[in-house]
């Protein structure tokens, strides 16, 4: 019973994070309208994407040194407070503000939860419990403009944020109650220094990127050249900090580890794709396809579930799957069958059609077609890559591996937006310069997004590429580690009343992880 609480506090804490940039996202002209401030509403998104970015490695390395539980709790309870000062903003400095310390503590949600799932539970259930957390993306996709919408169209945008409160809560009463401290055998030393050079560097870097994508600022412009200057001279110390700390924020010689390193590709690269594939491709179908028609926004929904619902059943899955094959056996067909889907996309035209359907309601043709096997192929490397980093790393570093993987991801979509969106303001105006004609026009609007999505396509490639570096597949453990007490082994989740009464006092009668503390006192 303990081990299914933990599970329902995990994944709704996921996925109360994974949804909030969608939802906020939705509602954002509203908010610019209510706040009479239109010109920086952009960054109440990017002030959440610098914060949450800068966030993971840190609370993932805490997790490594300190009680894993209670520094998920305190992840959770920042990005609570965050969101009740958002809810309470008068203007938009206050709720640009108050998104970035949402952003703190949402950024540290993800890579802590997987990391004690890394350390609750043997290979075998890590691998299903990790592609179920996965899919929780997918879902968010799918909910959040929903709710959203749904929101503002019954009271203010304000709840947007207030809505997190009620559920951030049930989830850290549940944490706290059901799971032990997860204190760590021998407690490390966090490394301040290099967590004050990892602000600053990538601080620097994500500013300039959304002045430039969302503020129109040029990459000449002296304030864009100074910040990335700034930027890279913070990268070079930090690099050089981290090789040669003790104990490093950012464990870069795990980087030698095959798998770690191939995860490093993978989660880089599909997180530009993620970031950037429902971006484009909302606004192709809304603004080419359907010229912003009255019927516009339910179609660009209707569009995305056939991306999103796959999505979810192939993270679910793989997880399922990893358990009996190697993981490179899982991951690299899906990124190939997703390579494969993406570059369909480099082919669309102003006529070509949303769906064609066969027998009434089989795909068979249209933009709805390539994105099933897209999302299936994207959501067979969400769990697999995850899974293969907790297996591979040292315990006493798993948070600071995966939390190196989720960061990665993270700049990867960072940069892929604002890159790509440059691109698209760049290139349209080249194509479209001198040109009067309004078929032309759309001609050489439809064009940019074309090169954009083979972008995506190549990114996805690449991703695939990384895959094929991937060795080993999920441990074969029996039902308890001997050499890791706080796991949740199958014959805990099968013990019955009476077999808890006759174990009183020992690892059976615990709660989840208080074997672990116990060890540790």
């Amino acid at each position: 019973m303990a081990s299914t609480l933990v599970l329902v506090g995990l994944f709704f804490a996921i996925l109360m994070g994974a949804m909030d940039g969608l939802v906020v996202a939705t509602v954002l002209p509203t908010i610019a309208f209510d706040l009479h401030q239109v010109n920086g509403v952009t960054f109440v998104a990017g002030a959440y994407l610098i914060a949450s970015t800068i966030s993971i490695p840190i609370f993932a390395r805490l997790s490594d040194v300190a009680s894993r539980r209670n520094v998920f709790l305190a992840g959770l309870a920042v990005f609570i407070v965050g969101s009740a000062l958002a809810g309470l903003s008068q203007n938009l400095t206050e709720l640009i503000a108050f998104r970035a310390i949402q952003g703190v503590g949402g950024g540290g949600v993800f890579p802590v939860a997987i990391a004690m799932v890394a350390v609750l539970y043997p290979p075998k259930m890590r691998a299903r419990i990790t592609g179920v957390l996965s899919g929780a993306a997918g879902i968010a996709i799918v909910l959040g403009p929903l709710v959203g919408s749904y929101i503002v169209s019954v009271t203010t945008w304000r709840w947007v944020f207030y809505i997190n409160l009620p559920f951030g809560f049930m989830a850290m009463l549940v944490i706290l109650f059901a799971l032990g401290p997860l204190r760590p055998p021998v407690p490390g030393r966090f490394d301040l220094p290099g967590a004050g050079l990892l602000s600053g560097w990538v601080g620097a870097l994500m500013f300039a990127l959304v002045e430039v994508s969302d503020e129109g600022l040029s990459w000449t412009d002296p304030e864009i050249v100074g910040l990335l200057a700034g930027a890279v001279v913070l990268f070079a110390i930090f690099l050089r900090w981290e090789l040669s700390a003790r104990e490093p924020l950012v464990p870069l010689r795990l980087m030698k580890r095959r798998i770690i390193a191939a995860t490093s590709g993978v989660m880089f690269f599909t997180g530009i794709v993620f970031s950037s594939l429902l971006s484009f491709l909302s606004v192709f179908v809304g603004i080419v396809l359907l010229q912003n028609g009255p019927n516009a926004t339910s179609d660009v929904r209707d569009i995305i579930y056939f991306l999103a619902v796959p999505l979810i059943l192939g993270a679910a899955g793989s997880g399922q799957i990893l358990t009996r094959v190697a993981y490179r056996n899982v991951i690299a067909p899906g990124l190939a069958l997703a390579s494969v889907a993406a570059l369909f996309l480099t082919q669309l035209t102003s006529s070509s059609p949303l769906w064609v359907f066969a027998a009434g309601f089989l795909p068979a043709g249209g933009i709805a077609l390539p994105l099933i096997p897209l999302g299936f192929g994207l959501g067979f490397a969400l769990a697999g890559p995850t899974v293969a980093v907790q297996n591979e790393a040292p315990r006493e570093e798993v948070g600071a591996a995966i939390g190196l993987t989720r960061f990665l991801q993270s700049l990867g979509g960072a940069l892929g937006i604002s890159l790509l969106t440059a691109f698209e303001t760049s290139r349209f105006a080249a194509l479209s310069k001198g040109l009067t004609d309004p078929a032309a026009i759309q001609d050489a609007l439809v064009t940019t997004y074309d090169e954009i999505f083979l972008i995506l396509a190549v990114c996805v490639i690449a991703s695939f590429v990384f895959a094929l570096f991937f060795v080993g597949r999920v441990p074969q453990t029996p039902a308890q580690d001997p050499e890791n007490p706080a796991f949740i082994s199958d014959q805990a989740h099968a013990s019955t009343d009476a077999d808890s009464k006759s174990s009183t006092g020992s690892n059976a009668s615990l709660a989840p992880g208080d074997q672990e503390e116990r060890r540790s006192t």
